[in-house]
């Protein structure tokens, strides 16, 4: 039983798609697109002093009406481009969830989701067969989101297959105990490797937490006191290699 269920979590993994860390300007955007869940996972890194906004699917801020965009002023906030050159205002229904809003020095990380379709005009519909998107961006002066940005620009971002194709060498050198666990437990590094992320799923492949952890230490110590008792998967990303792994708590 428990094999089928690492079976069939694994499978959901192997049906998602990633476009990596995207740098634009003083910022970074990273869209996950889950086919199994039809949840998009959007990550967004910046200076924690400022207002951050990424657009989806357009050049320049008069592309389309309106342009979707994931904003992060205090809070983030579900907006959209009007048009022309004025600012972004906020939808009406919030259709984000936050997963996670942690500042590391300087910088600051928002996860977020939302269905590929949230039936509202104003959100752009993702889909998993998307292989690349425009997005435009901009920073702001301060979190205050009345004032102007102070950089902005356009790029694109690519999407490839990530998961499923986990490197079994990083994934030998990994381990969880103790596991079962109360929810405070380790990573077993044998290695080395220097551990950047690490996700945190439950057994339908939903994104509940996201942690940055940026160490390379042979025992890396994970909190998860906040989730129930269950079966949950880890996710556990250096720069270009990435394992799953089951932990239970109890």
């Amino acid at each position: 039983m428990t094999y089928l269920l690492l079976a069939c979590v694994a499978g959901a993994f192997a049906q998602t798609k990633s476009t990596g860390v995207k740098t634009i300007g003083s910022m970074t955007i990273k869209i996950d697109l889950n086919q199994a869940t039809s949840l998009v996972t959007m990550t967004m890194t910046g200076p924690s002093t400022k207002w951050l906004c990424v657009g989806f699917n357009a050049t320049t801020m008069s592309t389309n009406t309106p342009i979707d965009c994931l904003t992060y002023t205090t809070m983030v906030l579900d907006q959209r481009l009007t048009g022309g050159h004025n600012k972004a205002v906020t939808d009406a229904v919030n259709n984000l969830t936050l997963v996670s809003n942690t500042v590391a020095g300087t910088t600051r990380t928002v996860v977020v989701t939302r269905p590929f379709n949230t039936g509202d005009a104003n959100d752009y519909t993702f889909s998993y067969a998307l292989n690349s998107l425009n997005i435009i961006w901009a920073v702001g002066p301060s979190t205050n989101f009345a004032t102007e940005h102070t950089t902005k620009g356009a790029s694109s971002v690519t999407f490839t297959t990530v998961l499923g194709t986990q490197d079994f060498a990083l994934s030998d050198a990994l381990s969880t105990y103790p596991n079962p666990s109360d929810g405070s437990f380790f990573i077993g590094n044998s290695k080395g490797s220097k551990i950047e992320t690490v996700n945190v799923y439950d057994s339908n492949a939903r994104l509940l937490k996201a942690l940055k952890v940026a160490s390379a230490q042979a025992e890396i110590p994970i909190a998860l006191p906040e989730l129930p008792a269950g079966i949950y998967f880890l996710e556990i990303m250096t720069a270009d290699d990435r394992s799953v792994k089951k932990i239970q708590i109890n």
